[in-house]
């Protein structure tokens, strides 16, 4: 069994809800076991910095598989998640890289060992060094935050919420409560209501883990078209705290007077 680092990434839909799949399926793989997961880290967009902020987080795994080997699964659970491979640095709902992979250096047309650009990235450094302060590089070589050039961590966000990865469970084992509902049916190309769209702000800006069901409106879509009501959800242990957030927020939140919608033309020329 290899020790090997990989980073994940997310800046498109469900963010820290896409990590967590990844995970998941990472855990999955034959002779393969997550050990080590880092916390979620919101990161400034590094190279192409005209798109929306990333969720990043690095995880241990023991493998009895060979690197080469182990790439292709990762590039597999990409394509199975929807990456859109566009220009190098673009938006994606998963990016999956191969740090590193015990004590193994190469570099070939498709896969350099240890990760060329590792070093340079504050997105991957400091998710590593959470999870494993002491590691080396080959060579001797130790990651420093300090020598870091690019994609700077803007804020810590916390456990992603599917601890059953860690011991290779499904993430369906982990308990959901929802927290908000949408106003009603909606198509799935339409988005979603103002008020739910908010209270998912909310929520992200607090650092709380969410998700949607039966899945994100706008991202994901029902083949048929069919009309959908949607659920805002929160892993249980952070039902309480979420529920009160968003009640404390709808308290404050000043309501329009009755009426006064749709009064266009009084006091008009």
């Amino acid at each position: 069994m290899v020790t090997a680092y990989i980073g994940l990434g997310s800046n498109v839909g469900d963010r820290i809800g896409s990590l967590s799949r990844a995970i998941d399926a990472i855990a999955h793989l034959p002779e393969t076991h997550v050990t080590r997961i880092s916390h979620a880290y919101e990161t400034a967009p590094a190279y192409l910095e005209e798109q929306a902020a990333f969720v990043n987080a690095v995880i241990e795994v023991e493998t009895g598989l060979e690197a080469d080997a182990l790439l292709a699964r990762l590039l597999s659970i990409e394509d199975e998640m929807g990456r859109v491979r566009a220009e190098p640095n673009s938006p994606r709902t998963i990016d999956l890289d191969l740090l590193l992979f015990g004590s193994e250096e190469r570099e070939s047309e498709f896969l350099t060992l240890p990760h060329p650009r590792l070093l340079e990235r504050d997105f991957v450094v400091t998710p590593l060094l959470e999870i494993t302060p002491e590691v080396e590089l080959p060579g001797g070589y130790h990651p420093r935050r300090a020598a870091v050039t690019m994609g700077p961590v803007v804020r810590d966000l916390g456990r992603i919420p599917d601890a059953g990865a860690a011991h290779n469970m499904p993430i369906e084992e982990t308990e959901w409560v929802a927290v908000a509902e949408s106003e009603g049916p909606q198509t799935p190309l339409g988005g979603f209501d103002a008020g739910l769209q908010f209270k998912r702000e909310v929520l992200e800006q607090e650092g709380i883990p969410f998700a949607f069901e039966p899945f994100e409106p706008g991202i994901d879509t029902d083949v048929l078209g069919r009309p959908r009501s949607f659920s805002l959800v929160v892993p249980a242990e952070y039902g309480e705290r979420a529920l009160a957030l968003l009640s404390a927020v709808e308290a404050a939140t000043p309501q329009m007077p009755a009426g006064d919608e749709g009064d266009e033309g009084e006091g008009a020329g």
